[in-house]
C-alpha cells in the first residue's frame, strides 16, 4: 500500500545524485594522473619538440606595441565645451524625500531585519540537513490553525451565551 509508504526526502536524493557524480570525477582524475586516457580512442598528446634536435621557427613578437596616429586638431575640435559654474545636480546632495527619510530612521532605530547568517553558511556550504521537510511544517501550520479556530469559537461562544443569559 503506497499510503504508509514514506515518501523520499529531496535533499537525500540530491546529495546521492552529488556523491555520485564527485565519485566519477575522482576517478577520472585518478585515470588522468596514471596517464591512461579518459576516453576510449584519443590519441596521446605528442611532444612539441621535433625529431633530430631541430629547433622551430617561432616569430618573434614586436617589441613595443603599434598605436595609429591621431589627428590632434580634430581631437581638440570636438571637445565639449566647459560646463558652467556650480554645482552639478548629479554630484550636489540628494535631494531628501519621504520614502528616503523612512527608510533612514528605519536603519537608524534597528528596524530593518537583520540578515539570517547561519542560513547563509549553510546555504555556502551546501549541509542543509538540520531542516524539516516542508510537508511537516505544513502540518504543523494546519493544527495551529484548527487550535485557534476552536479557541476563537469557544470564545465567540461564551460571548453569545453571556449576552443571551443577561436579557
Amino acid at each position: 500500500m503506497a499510503l504508509f509508504r514514506k515518501k523520499s526526502d529531496p535533499l537525500s536524493e540530491r546529495a546521492r545524485a552529488l556523491e555520485a557524480e564527485i565519485a566519477s570525477l575522482q576517478e577520472q582524475i585518478k585515470q588522468a594522473e596514471s596517464g591512461q586516457p579518459l576516453w576510449p580512442g584519443t590519441p596521446k598528446l605528442r611532444s612539441t619538440t621535433l625529431p633530430g634536435g631541430q629547433k622551430a621557427e617561432t616569430v618573434a613578437a614586436p617589441a613595443a606595441p603599434v598605436f595609429e596616429d591621431v589627428d590632434q586638431k580634430r581631437l581638440k575640435a570636438s571637445t565639449p565645451a566647459p560646463a558652467p559654474a556650480g554645482p552639478h545636480p548629479e554630484l550636489g546632495p540628494r535631494p531628501r524625500d519621504l520614502s528616503a527619510t523612512v527608510q533612514n530612521l528605519k536603519r537608524r532605530w534597528g528596524l530593518t531585519p537583520a540578515s539570517n547568517s547561519k542560513l547563509v553558511k549553510l546555504l555556502d556550504s551546501g549541509q542543509i540537513q538540520g531542516l524539516r521537510p516542508l510537508r511537516y511544517e505544513r502540518r504543523v501550520a494546519r493544527n495551529r490553525f484548527f487550535l485557534l479556530s476552536a479557541l476563537l469559537l469557544a470564545v465567540l461562544y461564551g460571548l453569545f451565551k453571556a449576552i443571551m443569559g443577561s436579557r
